[in-house]
């Protein structure tokens, strides 16, 4: 009978170490991935990405905003998506159905400082600066993470940290940024864009 409790005892005992262990290795995941690692720093041009449709339909969730903060809302080709002030975790849009292949032209508008700001490379930003923070993978989905720095370097709260207005997207792609001639292309496929489908 003892030698049974023993047993359960040591099952038990593994099984804590084995949700331990994934629990860390999670939690690792989520540290090195999101947040930003490199606080204070601007992401290189060399490095900036922008989203391609892989063909299936495309689900917004809104992951995170800085209520506190400044007014940002995010874009798609000029429609509004998402406001952090209006919205909140887990919120989400249903953005339609695009071309694989297709750039989903996302920017983000500061309206307290007036700024907007594009996906890529800084040469599409009027400070130069990279603006958007993107990851392949985000830990708890495998969806698409994309993370805006709202201020421009000088700004009194600008600290590069890229959390200001944050979300994950479903059946997207990081890519490099395209040759402005692709990039062109890419926002004429926008045109035929299905008309979004709010869910809370």
């Amino acid at each position: 009978m003892k030698t049974q409790r023993h047993s359960k005892s040591l099952q038990c005992s593994i099984a804590i170490a084995v949700c331990a262990s994934f629990a860390g290795l999670t939690a690792m995941a989520q540290g090195t991935i999101v947040p930003y690692p490199s606080t204070g720093m601007v992401i290189p041009n060399a490095d900036a990405q922008v989203v391609t449709a892989d063909g299936g339909d495309v689900v917004a969730t809104y992951y995170n905003g800085i209520m506190g903060g400044d007014h940002d809302i995010l874009y798609l080709n000029g429609t509004e998506v998402f406001d952090n002030k209006v919205n909140t975790v887990g919120n989400t849009v249903d953005l339609g159905t695009f071309t694989a292949g297709a750039i989903l032209d996302f920017t983000m508008s500061d309206l307290t400082t007036g700024h907007t700001w594009a996906m890529g490379s800084g040469t599409g930003n009027s400070d130069g600066y990279v603006h958007a923070y993107v990851v392949d993978s985000f830990p708890s989905s495998g969806n698409t993470y994309v993370a805006w720095e709202d201020e421009t370097w000088g700004d009194k709260y600008a600290d590069f940290n890229y959390n200001d207005l944050t979300f994950t997207f479903s059946n997207v792609a990081p890519a490099p940024v395209p040759e402005p001639t692709t990039l062109a292309l890419a926002g004429l496929s926008g045109l035929g864009m299905l008309l979004f489908r709010r869910r809370k």
